[in-house]
């Protein structure tokens, strides 16, 4: 518990007024804090020492989305991935600023740099080291069309909305004395099919940079009547 005093020798001085807009001006909670007079004149206000110091989210699954923090995030990879020490960071945080634009997290990242779509692992050691190797790492993670596949928490995500939403877990998938009578994809194949279907939901249902600086183009050269 942490404790400060506040007093004044002009009487016209409204302490506990002043008391309230320094803990405003903290974003402290009224509620949170403590504020009483005492005998002398002077308004006391008491802290938790849970505020003073709060915890800091995961930075392991935490969002990383501006550029100081997708730098902080970078930083922590290399020191997790031993791989990763003779990687320039300027290119590691190039080849890594996307996958954090599409809403991976560091633990994603090093789960992707630790192991393959299909949850294999990446083989380790001295002959795996470097930038070709970060490369070809991440370049698994992308469809043939260059685009970001979902992270394992983004996958974790998915199956919860669709456990939430009482869909069977194996939608989609043959019945088994179907599987006898009929070709059954590949994983390979099923797998280029989601993110077919991914891409499709992507461009009609969500606002991307791209599609906003397009539109701002667009409506700068559109003329509308009555406006000049």
């Amino acid at each position: 518990m942490a404790e400060f005093r506040i007093s004044s020798d002009d009487d016209r001085v409204d302490l506990r007024k002043m008391a309230t807009a320094l803990v405003e001006s903290q974003g402290w909670a009224r509620e949170e804090v403590g504020i009483w007079d005492n005998r002398r004149g002077e308004v006391i206000v008491t802290v938790d020492d849970a505020l003073l110091s709060p915890t800091e989210a995961d930075p392991l699954h935490r969002p990383r989305h501006t550029p100081s923090d997708v730098h902080r995030a970078c930083e922590l990879v290399r020191r997790e991935d031993p791989s990763l020490r003779r990687v320039d960071f300027a290119v590691l945080r190039r080849e890594a600023a996307r996958f954090f634009s599409a809403g991976w997290t560091v633990a994603d990242v090093l789960h992707g740099l630790a192991h393959r779509p299909d949850g294999t692992p990446w083989p380790q050691g001295p002959d795996h080291q470097g930038t070709e190797w970060l490369r070809a790492r991440l370049r698994a993670w992308r469809t043939a069309d260059g685009d970001i596949r979902p992270s394992r928490s983004q996958e974790s995500a998915q199956m919860r909305v669709i456990s939430r939403a009482g869909l069977p877990m194996d939608i989609g998938l043959p019945a088994e004395e179907e599987v006898a009578q009929y070709p059954v994809a590949s994983p390979s194949a099923a797998r280029s099919a989601a993110d077919d279907a991914r891409r499709l939901i992507r461009q009609n249902a969500r606002t991307t940079s791209d599609s906003l600086a397009h539109r701002d183009r667009t409506a700068a050269t559109i003329h509308r009547p009555g406006k000049r």
